[in-house]
């Protein structure tokens, strides 16, 4: 009974058997298959965080002859070197915006694309190293297979600038408000102090407060209750302003 061909898999395309049997109705992740002389390259575009996990296949078929096939974009090899390409590309851009990042939410939202477009060329890697060894005679493979070397690195270099970035970008912001915190606890200090210096004679004067002024000043003792409460004020300050 001859295997379903799957809906990813164009109709002109005959592979044999023992890989159709291999093929799900996705094509999955990313790998290689090398079956009575044909060998089938399962890649993904360029993933993107709207993507959400679903991937976008690129196929390339090379069949006995040594004749490659390719989809959805044809020419065979030729779709093999714009894919890379779109991969050079987008590594590129990406590091753009890890250079002009300069906030925490900033280098996160790069983060979000780097992330699987890292592991998405690390897989890519991996399976152009296995067809390399599948057709070792095929020079054209040893240069794809060099050239995802060169992505792998690139992409791995981004997400460590990222990485260093975020964790740079979040370790000055707490220095930042670290510092304002400090100065608002030195002027709460000076405040406090402030306040104590002056509340035993603000107590006072709020006591002789329900007479006259003239009949305040005149009142006996008032001089010294003023001077006591000064005294008083001075002690509160000394007291609180010790150690910090």
């Amino acid at each position: 009974m001859e295997t379903k061909r799957p809906n990813f898999l164009p109709k002109s395309w005959d592979l044999p058997e023992a890989i159709r049997k291999r093929l799900g109705d996705d094509a999955g992740r990313q790998r290689l298959m090398d079956e009575d002389g044909h060998l089938l390259l399962i890649l993904h575009h360029p993933p993107e965080p709207e993507d959400d996990e679903i991937r976008k296949p690129v196929l390339l078929w090379q069949q006995p002859t040594g004749d490659w096939k390719s989809t959805p974009d044809g020419g065979g090899l030729a779709a093999l070197d714009a894919h890379m390409t779109r991969y050079r590309d987008n590594i590129h851009a990406l590091d753009t915006q890890v250079e002009a990042a300069q906030t925490p939410r900033q280098y996160f939202e790069v983060m979000k694309h780097v992330t699987p477009l890292l592991r998405a060329t690390r897989n890519m890697l991996a399976v152009m190293q296995k067809a390399r060894e599948a057709r070792q005679e095929d020079r054209r493979l040893i240069n794809f297979r060099d050239r995802a070397v060169e992505l792998e690195r690139a992409i791995d270099l981004v997400a460590a600038d990222v990485k260093a970035g975020m964790e740079f970008s979040m370790a000055e912001n707490t220095e930042e408000q670290s510092r304002f915190a400090h100065d608002a606890a030195v002027e709460a200090r000076k405040l406090n102090r402030l306040v104590a210096t002056f509340f035993p004679l603000a107590t006072l004067v709020a006591v002789f407060g329900m007479s006259p002024p003239a009949e305040v000043i005149k009142a006996p003792g008032f001089w010294l209750v003023l001077v006591a409460g000064i005294v008083a004020g001075l002690v509160v300050r000394a007291l609180t302003g010790g150690k910090r």
